[in-house]
């Protein structure tokens, strides 16, 4: 029987890392199982072409289980997996905020992964960072998680960090693009090239420092002539606490992700 994968929940992250697995051909569709509640959801899964089981039946058939649920249904999840009789599956974790020894307190049936994926998985740019206290689970999941993306393992201890970085970073990179974008139409482009053109800045970007690999402050530097346009613009951009404004958003995530562990 071909090995399965399930992911109990089937929101937005989940599906995501589901179907980039899928592009890639790392897993069929009929080896992957979701469990999904919401009626809506399941709805939309299943026009989808999707197959959806109870979460017991998905534990007991599945070999990695990712728990997809919101990190406050953790405990009410995993309790609800207790005595299932002969299952092998390894839970793995993409709730943010809940460390495996909270999880192996909520059920020690099961042995836990931790994954802090990213939506980019979804067109195969993922960002993950992988923990457990075994390392060969650790390198299966990297393994998995390497055709949607990069995926590194750290220790558990830095996984708040990572959530904060690569997790949520998206949602950064987004913002800027927008208001790179809003830039241009204030300045006369049409909506759809402004648009076009800072999403093409900001990739070409982060391709000049993976591929060059030098250190982004040069990278600038050798954009910045002396007197001129670029000079100015970052000068205005230090002015108006740019940096201080990722530091923040960085610290606000880590606060935020502290209160989420203790819920």
């Amino acid at each position: 029987m071909a090995t399965k994968i399930g992911f109990i929940g089937g929101g937005m992250m989940a599906m995501a890392i589901a179907e980039g697995l899928v592009q890639q051909g790392k897993f069929s569709k009929d080896q992957i199982l979701i469990s999904e509640t919401y009626p809506p959801r399941r709805e939309y899964l299943l026009e989808n072409g999707w197959e959806l089981v109870e979460s017991r039946k998905l534990v007991e058939e599945s070999e990695l289980a990712f728990l997809a649920v919101k990190p406050y249904d953790v405990s009410k999840v995993l309790g609800a997996l207790s005595n299932i009789a002969g299952s092998r599956a390894t839970i793995v974790s993409i709730a943010a905020g809940v460390s495996l020894e909270t999880m192996q307190s909520y059920n020690p049936d099961f042995t836990y992964v931790r994954v802090m994926p990213n939506t980019p998985c979804l067109v195969n740019y993922g960002a993950s960072a992988v923990s457990s206290t075994s390392p060969e689970l650790a390198e299966k999941v990297r393994d998995i998680m390497s055709a949607v993306g990069i995926a590194v393992i750290v220790p558990e201890s830095q996984i708040d960090a990572v959530t904060c970085i690569s997790g949520s970073g998206p949602a950064y990179g987004y913002v800027f693009i927008e208001t790179l974008a809003d830039a241009g139409v204030m300045k006369g482009l049409s909506r759809e090239t402004a648009k076009a053109l800072a999403i093409q800045t900001v990739l070409g970007a982060a391709q000049m420092v993976k591929q060059t690999e030098g250190h982004p402050a040069q990278l600038r530097n050798n954009v910045e002539s002396p007197g001129g346009t670029t000079i100015a613009a970052v000068r205005a951009l230090e002015k108006s606490g740019f940096r201080d404004a990722v530091y923040s958003a960085v610290e606000a995530c880590h606060d935020r992700l502290k209160e989420m562990g203790n819920m």
